[in-house]
């Protein structure tokens, strides 16, 4: 296990180990919300696809059309398998050379294993497939203040890409990829970097805290932004997961088309549900959910959101329920179904727009 800081915890990630917080799980989550955080994503790995057939082996893993993907703007989307079921899900960046995919935490080894079959199936034959594991590594910056962090740290123009833009910036002598994207709906800037060059990156952005996974999945859970290992823990489709948003069934064809839109078409059924509770006390996944004195579903992610200051989790229960505003039972105690995001992140709210919420949040 290596890392930029050594965490005081490692979490494992699919047999991948990720660290977990520093020491203060609740500061760093309030850097996310109220400053800036860095975290290492080195769990997060990166492929390289290169060759002719890169395009022909990409069109027929990915879940949207990667006609979308620009030099400035990348495309987040859902790798499947023939039976409609998440693989991964990815965010692509058009290189000079090629494709590059960043994967989701702990799924590398899944989705190169996962690319090279159907390139042996014929899928883009001569397209070559490159793990950069241990060549390049991912640094995260992200929070309300991420980008006067990145403009003083690297370069004085970041903190006007786009949201989803990428560019190249010069750093150390060299050259920096950077994506302005992340994970919790704040400011976020991605730093691909190579590994010998990773550590000077990580000190010169020391203005942002090192923040670790139980941050990241809090602040992300909040705002309803997928996370892949915790979503999937009942071997849900991918609609059944809400990843129809990263899906386009128009698209004529990819791996799992037929099951997806075959699933479309009679609909799901079982759907997430947001859902608070009162109190600190967090349910296991698994936990039995109630509506109506009936049990429809399962919990299958909860966490404590400092935020809201109640436990906020998602279930999977019958479709035909998964609706906001529903009294629902979880381990004895009633809350409520919640529509998403749960949290407005600092970066989208103005003061008026904070305390309506907060005012919605304490009446419901």
């Amino acid at each position: 296990m290596t890392a930029l800081t050594v965490p005081a915890v490692w979490a494992d990630v699919d047999g991948t180990p990720v660290p977990a917080h520093y020491g203060d799980p609740d500061a760093e989550y309030g850097a996310i919300r109220r400053a800036a955080a860095r975290f290492d994503l080195t769990a997060a790995g990166l492929l390289e696809l290169t060759g002719d057939d890169a395009f022909d082996l990409l069109q027929a893993a990915l879940a949207r059309d990667l006609e979308f993907v620009t030099p400035e703007q990348s495309l987040l989307t859902a790798i499947l398998d023939e039976d409609g079921r998440p693989v991964d899900l990815v965010t692509v960046y058009l290189t000079d050379d090629g494709y590059r995919l960043e994967t989701s935490l702990g799924r590398t080894s899944t989705t190169l294993a996962h690319l090279e079959k159907l390139r042996a199936d014929g899928h883009g034959a001569s397209a070559t497939i490159t793990d950069l594991r241990g060549i390049e590594t991912i640094v995260l910056v992200e929070g309300l203040t991420a980008a006067e962090v990145v403009e003083r740290a690297i370069d004085p123009d970041l903190g006007t890409l786009p949201f989803g833009g990428t560019t190249v910036v010069p750093w150390n002598g060299g050259e920096l990829a950077v994506s302005r994207t992340g994970f919790t709906g704040e400011y976020g800037y991605k730093f691909f970097v190579r590994v010998e060059d990773a550590p000077a990156l990580w000190e010169a952005l020391d203005a942002a805290v090192p923040a670790g996974l139980v941050a990241l999945e809090t602040a992300m859970l909040e705002v309803r932004q997928p996370c892949l290992h915790r979503e999937t823990v009942d071997a849900a489709t991918a609609l059944q997961a809400g990843f129809n948003w990263l899906i386009d069934v128009t698209k004529e064809n990819f791996t799992g088309r037929d099951a997806v839109a075959a699933e479309f078409e009679t609909g799901p059924t079982a759907l997430p549900i947001g859902w608070s509770l009162p109190g600190t006390d967090v349910p296991e996944v698994g936990a039995e959910v109630r509506i109506g004195g009936e049990t429809v579903g399962q919990v299958i992610w909860a966490l404590r959101s400092p935020s809201r200051g109640d436990v906020l989790g998602l279930a999977r229960i019958r479709a035909e329920l998964s609706a906001a505003g529903l009294d629902v039972v979880i381990d004895g105690r009633t809350g409520r179904t919640l529509a998403a995001p749960y949290v407005i992140p600092s970066s989208w709210a103005t003061a008026s727009e904070t305390a309506i919420l907060d005012a919605a949040q304490a009446e419901g």
